[in-house]
């Protein structure tokens, strides 16, 4: 009887199974194998942390039925804690272990083919300069995450999930400005001409493994059994296993397991020969970009024996105090935005006016149809950072959300979500209804469904208008959005009021709350609701204009503000 090798059914996964094939065919045993679509493979959400292991599991319980002999699979998705029904049997030849950064074709870079046929590499550092400030890079990995964030704390990291090939058609249609990916999965892919449509089309840089150790496991190939058969298939190990793979590798689980993380923990770790590198980031790293401070990245190197893997201390922030005549009142009542206009000498009081409260109830409980193909999933269009908040609550209810692909209007939205644990798959860089609107029509395809929940009080501008677009929109409310009240604040007349929207105008004016000189406001709707309520008369009201922190450093500026050089 044939041996029967269970894997995944992606171009990549069945490469591997088939290698693992080809050496039993050159000993002399027979196989077959036996694909199955892993339960990693039904999600395109930006949240991997609900599923450590989802790309083995539900491969490996075959092995627990019977229906198959051995499972293989990439060495970085397995994690340290494995079951005890199930033993690792093999490690196959280790293959690359770098990551490359991928963009679309640039005459000034190489092309990926001409990369990935040497051996030149760059700093991430270096590399990173090539990306404009607010640049999108495609990971969903928090090591890749934190340790670019570390060197660009500007860039916003987004999820493209699915196949290789899938994320690198993301990068042609614009998606994403960058994508990070492992260097072994092209250069397997290559091998079955999979990439031949991508060839020519596209520039890469190759990541210097020196400040960036890679994902423990990185380039090898594992070869499960059932822990009952281990000695059975003894012989099936002898003809696969690579002793040196084995030990690097074990090694490199084996500090992962120390430092206390499983495949999704934010350490990249690299061991060659008994010589170990790693880079951890601290707990804290999410929480510390999302508020726009900075955190340190721990390196560690030497002989595998003699690391210091003591967690890095998270960092601590002392508060900036800025004594200042004048400031800004915000009702954004973002910590990030605060910080950072600290660091620049900009006092920012934030002074939110409006609750806003989830309708749980009012989100369907089902989104995605039985049956469907991923392609047929709908997108779900975030408006605003409570918008987002009310997402990651619904998706731990409601399980399909945590799936599908989120569409944020802004970075400030995209970063609500990034800071609660879930990467959004797209970025509008949009700063109201009309511009998203017009940045959907022209990105996504009129045959995707969207889902749009809204608040209480807000127009129906954008659903208007996707809906003469020809998209189908389910559209609901989604949140409560009421004023405020005995809401008490100390405002001078040189300070500058910061509004957030529509409701927070209205909510400023019932509360009879002092009103300064000027006004900015994030969008023309509210500033035709704030030139329409008789309490904001006589005040000159500046839409803002790119992105928050950058307008307002600018505009800081031109009015008479002093800066701090950083």
């Amino acid at each position: 009887m044939a041996l029967r090798i269970g894997t995944r059914s992606s171009e990549l996964a069945i490469w591997q199974a088939k290698s693992v094939q080809n050496e039993l065919f050159q000993a002399g045993i027979e196989s077959v194998l036996v694909e199955q679509t892993s339960a990693g493979d039904r999600s395109l959400g930006g949240n991997l942390s609900t599923s450590v292991g989802q790309f083995i599991h539900s491969i490996d319980k075959n092995l627990l039925t019977g229906e198959i002999d051995i499972s293989v699979h990439s060495s970085k998705d397995v994690p340290v804690e494995g079951q005890t029904e199930i033993s690792s049997l093999a490690y196959m030849k280790r293959g690359v272990t770098s990551d490359l950064i991928i963009v679309k074709k640039d005459a000034k870079i190489p092309l990926l083919e001409e990369v990935l046929d040497d051996e030149s590499s760059h700093d991430i550092a270096e590399i990173l300069h090539y990306f404009q400030r607010g640049s999108t890079i495609g990971t969903v990995s928090g090591r890749r995450q934190s340790l670019i964030l570390n060197q660009r704390p500007d860039l916003i990291p987004l999820s493209v999930r699915g196949h290789v090939e899938t994320r690198l058609s993301r990068l042609l249609e614009s998606r994403v400005d960058g994508l990070v990916l492992a260097e072994v999965g092209l250069q397997r892919l290559r091998q079955t001409s999979a990439l031949d449509p991508f060839k020519g089309k596209f520039s890469a840089f190759r990541i210097n493994e020196h400040h960036w150790p890679t994902a423990p496991g990185q380039g090898a190939v594992s070869v499960h059994c059932l822990s009952e058969r281990y000695d059975e298939l003894s012989n099936i190990r002898a003809i696969l296993n690579h002793e040196v793979t084995e030990e690097d590798v074990e090694a490199e689980r084996n500090i992962l397991k120390q430092l206390g993380g499983g495949c999704l923990y934010p350490a990249g770790v690299r061991v060659n020969q008994g010589v170990g590198n790693v880079a951890i980031s601290p707990s804290s790293w999410r929480k510390d970009i999302s508020e726009g401070r900075e955190f340190k990245v721990k390196h560690v190197r030497g002989l595998v024996t003699e690391l210091d893997l003591e967690l890095p201390k998270n960092t601590q922030h002392n508060p900036i105090n800025l004594t200042s005549d004048r400031k800004i009142i915000s009702t954004l009542n973002s910590d990030r935005i605060s910080v950072v206009l600290a660091q620049k000498g900009i006092p920012m009081q934030n002074l939110p006016v409006v609750d806003l409260q989830p309708i749980v109830e009012s989100w369907p409980d089902e989104v995605i149809s039985k049956g469907s193909k991923k392609k047929d999933w709908p997108y779900l269009i975030l408006t605003s950072p409570f918008a987002a908040r009310c997402a990651v609550e619904i998706s731990k209810l409601k399980g399909d959300y945590a799936r599908i692909q989120w569409l944020a209007i802004g970075e400030g939205t995209a970063r609500a979500c990034f800071r609660m644990g879930h990467t959004v798959a797209i970025c509008g860089k949009s700063r109201n209804s009309r511009e998203l609107l017009d940045y959907i029509t022209k990105k996504i395809p009129k045959s995707t469904q969207l889902l749009l929940p809204r608040s209480s009080e807000s127009s129906e501008i954008l659903l208007d208008g996707l809906t003469s677009e020809g998209f189908e929109v389910i559209s609901w409310i989604g949140y409560n959005n009421k004023p405020k009240s005995k809401i008490s604040a100390n405002i001078n007349q040189d300070d500058v009021l910061l509004l957030s929207s529509s409701s927070s105008a209205i909510s400023w004016s019932e509360n009879r709350l002092n009103v300064p000189n000027k006004i900015i406001c994030m969008g023309e709707n509210a500033k035709k609701t704030i030139q329409s309520l008789d309490w904001f008369s006589g005040t000159e009201v500046s839409v803002l204009n790119g992105p928050t922190t950058d307008f307002l450093v600018q505009w800081w500026s031109e009015n008479g503000g002093v800066l701090i050089e950083t």
